[in-house]
């Protein structure tokens, strides 16, 4: 009897039964392999693998090479899942053509070395390696009730094949027809179940081997303990690592990197240092393991420090290796160690490759340099795939660079990239900080051909998309067509209703949300208190305020009392909402301050305004809204003296304003103003527009006190005006802003 330890108690197993383990059904892996193999008489009877066998050209060639590479294209290593016409009655007659052109005469000269067992077991390990169900069952069905079918080895193959192509009905079917259990064929189960995330199945099996009397080897270990990181089960992994120390088999190193790999998926960061440093022999794996673990859990300069010392060590790095080292450089925005890396990829012929190129691709962006992002892609060229792609608009996005993503995606799609749910959703989210109606709704065509629309996370940034353009009812159809809309899809719907003037349709939405299951999360509060705040619903603002403590268990942020004093403040509560603050249970920030202050310029409380300004100051000395906002306030009031008072403190402590920028899309162009522009060629007829609308306004009573200057050159009126100028007078436009002070 084995002496290895038995006593581990991971799971309830009372309910299993050996052979027949719960299984869950798990869809299998289909063929996508193009090449079809053309039979011709006389010998339409025999198999396809057959047909392959004994050919005179074959010296120096495996078996498996001359049935798989030698007669097809090496390039597709594709075999079709066409049937098999053969002797046997199981067969159809005939071939089932899936529609591919491309075929291979063959000849053949007997049947009998298709039943060799070496053979057998290539035939099998190739379906296992191309995941070719269809070719492995049919080819399992020949060789059934034959010797060679009870061989241990060709049915360990047998139950490798149908766990890797995700049949794993037939993989318990296979083990349940074997004689006796041997550990190769229990590995592979083990393996099987692993591989389709049967974690619960493994585990009772593991735990059965002591009872048939099949002793785990250091394969079986190696398995167990990565499906322990898989789940983050770090009791039973140490229970795992317990038993490989008693067996002695830290040595192996599929053992020690598995170990190793466990903690690191686990967080135990010390351990798997520990159990690193403990290593008899570290392999390219071990290394890029613990360097990849350290930089999963924030730690950038250890990855870039381990890569130094495993060259030292006399491990050269993989493509796996470099990719985190590049990928850590970005995060610690060093660019030295960037460059050097992407040197040595270069050295090594890396740099163009699908994974390694899309890292180069991923740190440019992270360091901002986006020009060196783009020669990078324009270096991989064709072989760019739609990863590369991705990883050049998310950048491109992350840098603000909103119209260089939109030319990224119609490039990408005029190299006929595959678009996926990735692409979609970021190139949305450059559209919302660029909004364009027009660009939207071309992706969102493009989106309905993919058949991408009901996709939940493409949706929600459709959504969110169509919000910024300001077309609500957009949004709304774009959440009515979604299937299974989660709870960032109802927040994002929420939302577009809350900042485009609907607010009881965000009410309503909140509380039909609710009534379907779906909880709410901090985001959805603050869309809704929004939506409260700027439609002037205070009652209903305050006991959503309410409920989201007593209710829903959710503390407020710092977001929560911001909007709560904006509710308040718009209304113009501004005693209560001073109270508000002054009551809290966190000590107030300038971010709940800010609505406040902007309340008091809409209701004129200049007292109070100048009181807030002060706390606002102390938490955010460098704040320029507060200088600009009160210089506004004092020259409304007519305290001229006030208002440059201010204008020259801000010039003394050298605090500058953002400049303002605002856009409007007309005949589908974008058009940029910003504050004080005057180098558009329109602009003189955008100024005398302005001038006569400032006239009319003056004409109807009201006064603005502030120079006519600084009026006519807000960056949003400049936006206005160039639109009043150039579409026809019906024609409905929108401008959008970014935030300005003067």
């Amino acid at each position: 009897m084995a002496n290895h330890p038995s006593s581990l108690c991971l799971i309830n197993t009372s309910s299993f039964t050996f052979p027949y383990p719960v299984v869950e059904q798990v869809k299998p892996k289909k063929c996508n392999h193009r090449k079809t193999v053309e039979v011709k008489e006389p010998f339409a009877s025999y198999s396809a693998c057959q047909l392959f066998n004994k050919s005179p050209k074959r010296a120096g060639l495996s078996t498996s090479d001359l049935i798989f590479n030698g007669y097809m294209n090496i390039e597709e290593k594709g075999i079709s899942r066409n049937g098999y016409s053969t002797r046997n009655d199981s067969f159809p007659d005939g071939f089932i053509d899936d529609g591919c052109s491309n075929t291979v005469p063959v000849t053949c000269y007997s049947l009998e070395s298709l039943l060799d067992k070496q053979f057998v077991i290539e035939v099998l390990s190739y379906c296992s390696r191309e995941e070719c169900l269809e070719l492995g069952r049919r080819y399992h069905a020949l060789i059934t009730k034959t010797a060679v079918c009870g061989d241990q080895f060709v049915t360990a193959s047998l139950v490798n094949m149908y766990a890797k192509c995700g049949d794993i009905k037939s993989m318990v079917a296979v083990v349940k027809q074997m004689p006796y259990l041997d550990i190769a064929s229990c590995n592979c189960l083990l393996a099987g179940y692993a591989k389709n995330a049967l974690f619960d199945q493994a585990f009772s099996f593991f735990l059965k081997l002591d009872g048939i009397d099949v002793q785990p080897n250091h394969y079986t270990y190696s398995t167990m303990l990565a499906i322990c990181g898989s789940l983050s089960a770090i009791d039973e992994g140490k229970q795992l690592h317990a038993q490989t120390m008693k067996l002695q088999y830290l040595s192996k190193t599929a053992v020690s990197n598995a170990l190793l790999t466990m903690y690191i998926k686990c967080g135990m960061m010390e351990d798997a240092e520990s159990v690193f440093e403990g290593l008899v022999q570290r392999n390219v794996i071990s290394w890029t393991a613990i360097i990849n673990g350290f930089k999963q859990h924030g730690d950038y300069e250890k990855p870039l420090r381990l890569v130094c010392l495993m060259r030292e060590d006399g491990i050269d790095p993989n493509e796996y290796t470099f990719t985190v080292a590049l990928a850590s450089c970005a995060s610690l925005r060093n660019s030295h160690m960037g460059y050097m890396f992407h040197a040595q990829v270069i050295k090594r012929g890396m740099a163009l490759g699908d994974f390694v190129g899309t890292a180069i691709v991923d740190m440019y962006s992270g360091l901002g340099e986006i020009w060196e992002a783009k020669k990078q892609l324009k270096e991989m060229g064709k072989s760019a795939s739609s990863v590369s792609w991705n990883a050049q608009i998310a950048g491109f996005f992350r840098n603000q660079k909103t119209e260089e993503a939109i030319e990224a995606f119609s490039q990408m799609v005029r190299n006929d990239a595959a678009c996926d749910e990735f692409t979609y959703s970021s190139i949305l989210k450059a559209c919302s900080l660029l909004p364009s109606l027009a660009t939207c709704e071309q992706i969102h065509s493009r989106i309905v051909k993919s058949k991408f629309e009901s996709n939940v996370h493409v949706g929600s940034s459709l959504i969110e998309a169509y919000n910024k353009c300001g077309s609500w009812e957009d949004a709304e159809r774009v959440f009515s067509q979604l299937t299974a809309a989660d709870v960032v899809s109802w927040n994002s719907m929420i939302k577009a209703y809350s900042q485009n003037g609907r607010a009881r349709k965000a009410i309503i939405l909140f509380e039909k949300m609710v009534v379907e299951g779906i909880r709410p999360t901090n985001s959805t509060f603050l869309a809704v208190l929004s939506a409260c705040s700027h439609s002037g619903l205070v009652q209903d603002g305050q006991k959503v305020f309410e409920s989201m403590v007593k209710e829903y268990g959710i503390l407020p942020e710092e977001a929560h009392y911001s909007c709560m004093v904006d509710l308040l403040g718009r209304a113009g509560k501004l005693e209560i909402a001073l109270i508000f603050i002054s009551n809290l249970p966190i000590k107030p920030t300038a971010p709940i301050w800010r609505p406040l202050f902007a309340a008091c310029r809409c209701h004129s409380d200049l007292k109070m305004a100048e009181f807030i300004s002060k706390q606002i100051l102390e938490l955010d000395p460098d704040d320029a809204a507060v200088y600009v906002t009160l210089s506004n306030m004092y020259a409304e009031a007519g305290l001229q003296a006030d208002a440059e008072e201010q204008r020259k403190l801000m010039k003394m402590k050298e605090i500058s304003k953002e400049p303002g920028c605002s856009w409007i899309e007309v005949y589908n162009k974008i058009y940029r103003f910003f504050s004080q522009n005057k180098s558009h060629s329109e602009m003189p007829k955008v100024y005398e527009k302005l001038k006569q609308l400032m006239q009319q306004i003056e004409d109807i009573g009201h006064t603005d006190n502030e120079k006519e200057d600084r009026v006519l050159y807000h960056s949003e009126r400049l936006a206005v005006g160039f639109g009043l100028i150039s579409l026809p007078a019906k024609n409905k436009f929108e401008c959008s802003r970014t935030l300005e002070y003067a």
